[in-house]
């Protein structure tokens, strides 16, 4: 009869047991908040055991110390927040050994820290203490304080350790939760804040979400945007981008080029397209990096190479021209052919040569500002007739009049002689280039005041609209002002930057069809 009850007992006492692990287990699925979680376990620790006061304690990683993050009992509120230094009391010794511990007599036990009991005016007569252990390291410790029948019996430590794994594994939960959440938010963080147009789109190829930059440059509200067909939006042939979408969907990674229209803008974007997870279900998320400045400077390299392929071209051109000619004079002893105007044709094609390739070479040196300027006194009338003789024959092919005005009694002014007549030689060359045939030039020069010179070279040419006065002094800026007249843009560059090394300034006065007056100054030194 006695072995009857005594299983009957048994029996019930495993019955209590299970229904007590279940419910704590129970406890793991009931939220996600860690605190929640712990304070959950504790209570059904203090109703189990019937112990006056439940805790738990976890490792802060930074000092080492254990901080009470959970209490439940008397003088909960007093523990919560408290902290033990490394190794400090039962707690601090369970942690660093890594071993439950049964203190049947606290205040006898050498290890017990009474400090607690004294900040919260509670008495711990009989403790038990288990580690809470992730990966097999101590990283917390719960502790049963007081149980009412005065000891905790053999099954206690098992039945204590079983709720530490529990309260581990919503640690580890907890962990795994907040990691995922700042995933989250650095994602939103990244999707809200890219420079770059995110779009993620359902498997259907319809917008499901976007980014602010990408609202911005597609320049519709949000809410239309949603559930819109991007090929509505993109310059994207539709089989293309089913073709795309059919690829993604089976776990490819594409990189596609996209152009979108943005009011008057066209966005040239480089797009990264891969399949995802968004918010449980697959997505396909498209991120674009705009690519048009790109785009727009590989095409100016390649429009710059043309430009000065052409503009070597045409004076090597003609002097090889030239002195074919005069070669074929020398062999054939033809005297028919004008060797010496032959001759001088090809010299004027070499000085242009001369001057492209040093306009090239100086420009660098004149923006880095290394070029030492080698300063002489000179004659701004000698200046001029110089460079009207080097233009005149070029002037003269097109019947155009070129004069020159020249104030009286101008004084000498003090400049590098080379770079002021390579200044001059552009100006000139290209108001002789772009005034039509039998057009006016004029090259002049004047006193602004004591401190300045003022040189004008004017022309009768289509004239400069508003938008490109300022752009033409540009580096490769080019003046298209007559069909089929092109330059590499280098030549009013090279002006700007040779006239203010010298302290003078450049720009250009100018009314569409009535001609063009470019104006530079030199200062003067004082007398």
């Amino acid at each position: 009869m006695e072995d009857i009850e005594s299983q009957i007992a048994n029996l019930k006492s495993r019955i209590r047991e299970l229904t007590f692990l279940q419910e704590t287990s129970q406890v793991l699925t009931a939220t996600l908040d860690l605190d929640s979680v712990l304070r959950s376990l504790m209570a059904q620790v203090r109703d189990y055991f019937q112990v006056e006061a439940a805790s738990v304690a976890l490792l802060d990683e930074k000092t080492g110390e254990l901080v009470f993050r959970v209490a439940v009992g008397e003088a909960s509120d007093e523990v919560v927040g408290l902290r033990l230094a490394p190794g400090q009391g039962v707690a601090g010794w369970v942690v660093q050994t890594g071993e439950p511990l049964l203190v049947p007599v606290a205040h006898a036990d050498e290890r017990f820290y009474s400090g607690i009991d004294d900040t919260t005016d509670f008495y711990t007569r009989t403790m038990l203490a288990i580690p809470i252990k992730v990966e097999g390291r101590a990283i917390g410790v719960i502790e049963a304080l007081n149980p009412a029948a005065g000891f905790f019996d053999a099954n206690a430590q098992r039945l204590l350790a079983a709720v530490a794994d529990l309260a581990a594994a919503a640690i580890r939960n907890a962990e795994l939760y907040e990691r995922a959440r700042q995933a989250e938010r650095r994602y939103e963080s990244l999707f809200n804040e890219s420079t770059d147009p995110i779009i993620v789109l359902d498997l259907g190829g319809k917008i499901r979400d976007l980014n602010p930059r990408a609202v911005e440059m597609l320049g519709q509200p949000r809410e239309q945007l949603i559930g819109a067909d991007p090929c509505d939006l993109f310059e994207m042939p539709r089989e293309v981008y089913q073709d795309a979408l059919q690829r993604l969907r089976e776990g490819e990674r594409l990189n596609l080029e996209t152009k979108i229209q943005s009011g008057r803008e066209t966005h040239i974007l480089e797009t990264h397209m891969v399949r995802i997870d968004y918010g449980g279900q697959g997505a396909i998320q498209w991120v674009g990096h705009d690519i048009s400045e790109q785009v727009a400077l590989e095409q100016m390299r390649e429009d710059l190479t043309h430009m000065i392929i052409h503009d070597l071209r045409n004076p090597l051109g003609s002097i090889m021209s030239s002195m074919q000619l005069i070669h074929t004079a020398y062999i054939e002893r033809d005297e028919t052919l004008p060797v010496l105007q032959l001759l001088r044709i090809a010299m004027r094609s070499g000085q242009k040569l001369y001057r492209l390739i040093d306009s090239l070479l100086d420009l660098g040196r004149l923006e880095a500002g290394e070029t030492e300027l080698k300063k002489t006194l000179v004659s701004p009338e000698a200046l001029v007739q110089e460079v009207i003789e080097q233009m005149q024959p070029l002037a003269l092919n097109k019947r155009q009049i070129l004069a020159m005005h020249i104030a009286p009694d101008l004084p000498k002014v003090s400049v590098d002689r080379d770079l002021i007549l390579r200044v001059l030689t552009n100006l000139l060359d290209n108001a002789v280039k772009f005034t039509p045939v039998e057009g006016h030039i004029a090259v002049g020069v004047e006193r602004m005041d004591e401190k300045e010179i003022l040189f004008i070279v004017s022309d009768t040419g289509p004239g400069i609209p508003p938008e490109y006065r300022q752009r033409v002094f540009d580096r490769f800026a080019c003046l298209e002002r007559v069909e089929g007249l092109k330059g590499t843009g280098l030549g009013l560059a090279f002006c700007k930057l040779a006239v203010e090394a010298h302290g003078g300034r450049i720009w250009v006065e100018s009314r569409e069809g009535k001609g063009s007056h470019f104006r530079f100054t030199l200062p003067l030194e004082a007398e």
